[in-house]
């Protein structure tokens, strides 16, 4: 077999081992370190701020306004509880992105890269398209899974920049909101006191009750947001890359279904 490989095989062959060396020892290391990524790292660290922030003044404001007389701020105080249930889910989703950054280098130029040209070399001694096939869907494949977080989070980048101002107002309104509140009240425990207390703000208990139902509807909008960049447009772009992988390689990788229930809280 070695008598069948001529001088432009050779070369090939060399070509293959020096690319293989190059992405394994020098182009992984790059590829795998944070510091390659400071964008996309500041880009998340950036919206992890955001959601903590988001995440404190809602904990804030669900015991500011549980200090109201009665129930009046009851399901509103509940309701601001909840979404911390959302908050977690979206910063698990932005810890996962920013470990995929670092990762999906190491397994492209680590592992499938010199696979690939592993591949490329046996076809190419043995002459058969097949593998030779297989090596360039290897090389397409590895390629794309390394590109698919930072182009979701240049994707994110605008939209979280239009809606940048709209949430740091949010989280601003809601603080000061609570601190009013919390001022106003003070230690005063007894209700009809509080309310004596509360005449003396502009509404009254009916107007903080409204102002805080705006600060649910306003922290909600932005949990929509975040999940929308965070979460819905990373899957998109998850995707849109298998679909390119399947038209450009034939690999066929099915996606798992998920059944949602009939009923969402």
């Amino acid at each position: 077999m070695l008598e069948r490989i001529e001088r432009k095989d050779w070369i090939i062959i060399g070509a293959l081992i020096v690319i293989a060396a190059v992405s394994f020892f020098m182009i992984a290391s790059v590829a795998s370190s944070e510091d390659s990524f400071t964008g996309t790292y500041s880009s998340l660290e950036e919206k992890r701020t955001n959601v903590t922030e988001l995440m404190g003044a809602a904990a804030a404001s669900s015991t500011a306004i549980s200090l109201l007389p009665g129930d009046a701020g009851t399901p509103i105080a509940d309701q601001l509880a909840d979404l911390s249930g959302y908050f977690m889910f979206i910063l698990a989703a932005i810890y996962l992105e920013k470990w995929m950054v670092t990762i999906t280098g190491m397994l492209a130029f680590k592992i499938l890269i010199p696979a690939s040209c592993g591949v490329l070399i046996i076809a190419q001694i043995i002459r058969n398209n097949t593998w030779k096939t297989v090596g360039i869907k290897l090389v397409c494949f590895a390629l794309m899974m390394f590109a698919i977080v930072p182009a979701s989070v240049v994707v994110t980048e605008k939209i979280d920049a239009s809606y940048q101002a709209s949430m740091q107002q949010t989280i601003e309104d809601t603080e000061n909101d609570t601190k009013q509140l919390k001022n106003t009240v003070g230690n005063e425990k007894d209700d009809s006191a509080i309310e004596r207390l509360l005449s003396k703000v502009k509404g009254g208990v009916e107007g903080q009750v409204d102002k805080f139902e705006n600060t649910l509807n306003r922290i909600t909008e932005s949990i929509a947001v975040l999940i929308v960049t965070s979460c819905a447009i990373p899957i998109a772009v998850v995707v849109f890359f298998l679909w390119l992988v399947k038209l450009l390689t034939g690999i066929n990788i099915e996606v798992p279904k998920i059944r949602m229930s009939k009923k969402l809280k």
